[in-house]
């Protein structure tokens, strides 16, 4: 007996002395995870986040709450992702605009994306497309950019605030061609689309979702996409650079985020499930049907590129003279 009762005390002390991390790994997820979504319903950083949530219920046998948490372009939530408890029962869907590029134009920022936020994964990537007015008298991206150098600060471009993606890529695209354009902030890419197929502003450059079902019926012209590759939804859409203009390479991504200070058995475990449930091809198709390319970025891959986008668009705001 007394053989037996010291096993059990061996057992029961080296048990207790695993570290918190691989212990936390067993037993993680034993309750609902939330899944923080920093902007409005039906937007595309809610659509995908929706797909992850819903593999992450299958996948761990747990209620995944998702919570809208729109304001202030995602920093509202944000906030509520930093003052979470980091066990791995809080979680974001982050994406380039509202954890990058903000930073990259605010020196006073109220966050730091490199410190304040913890990658797991990426979930997916998407691109912007060019789009003029139909009555524009210019039928290609060489022929906007001659329209456009002949009349010097007098077209107008719409996007969604300087913090944008439409924004980025259309200061990307006006560096690289030497265009001077009017900018126009809208309080969403449909207003913007709207008031370009009314002819009150000539040029968008947004996210390609918001403006792909218009130039397949020839609401509006298609010129070019920022992505490296031609978008499955606008096949006869070339790239900039097929178009002509090299430089203007970009895509919008998407990715889960935790809490400073999450375990990384957790982070690894976390992000394993991720990469699988984007790989799962009626998951990749589902996000192929609503814009976007399924990346399934590991913890390793999804870190070095999120450090990698950070660094790349503060030098770019700081260039053009937008980083203040």
């Amino acid at each position: 007996m007394r053989a037996v009762l010291s096993l059990l005390f061996c057992v029961a002390f080296a048990a207790a002395s695993l570290p918190q991390d691989a212990r936390a790994q067993d037993t993680y997820p034993s309750r609902p995870i939330k899944l923080l979504i920093p902007f409005p319903p039906a937007g595309i950083t809610d659509l995908s986040g929706r797909l992850v949530a819903d593999g992450l219920r299958a996948k761990f046998n747990q209620p995944v709450v998702v919570e809208n948490k729109p304001g202030a372009n995602g920093v509202i939530g944000l906030r509520e992702l930093l003052r979470a408890e980091p066990d791995g029962y809080t979680l974001m869907v982050g994406n380039i605009g509202s954890l990058v590029l903000n930073y990259a134009m605010d020196t006073k920022a109220s966050f730091d994306p490199m410190k304040d936020v913890v990658p797991i994964a990426g979930t997916s990537e998407y691109a912007t497309t060019m789009v003029v007015n139909k009555s524009l008298p210019v039928n290609s991206v060489k022929e906007f950019i001659d329209y456009a150098k002949a009349r010097q600060g007098q077209l107008t471009y719409g996007s969604t605030g300087e913090g944008s993606m439409a924004n980025l890529v259309t200061n990307l695209f006006m560096k690289q061609t030497g265009v001077k354009m009017v900018h126009a902030p809208y309080r969403g890419g449909p207003l913007a689309l709207n008031d370009l197929i009314a002819g009150h502003i000539q040029l968008i450059i947004e996210v390609s979702p918001v403006v792909q079902e218009q130039v397949k019926t020839g609401t509006i012209k298609g010129f070019a996409v920022s992505s490296p590759y031609r978008q499955p939804g606008l096949p006869d859409v070339p790239t900039f650079e097929q178009a002509g203009v090299p430089g203007v390479v970009v895509t919008g991504w998407l990715g889960i985020y935790g809490p400073p200070g999450l375990p990384d058995a957790i982070r690894q475990k976390l992000g394993a499930a991720i990469v699988e449930i984007v790989k799962q091809p009626e998951t990749a198709a589902k996000f192929r049907a609503i814009g976007f390319e399924p990346t399934g970025q590991g913890v390793k891959e999804f870190s070095d590129h999120h450090a990698a986008e950070v660094k790349r668009w503060v030098a770019f705001y700081t260039d053009i003279g937008l980083r203040k």
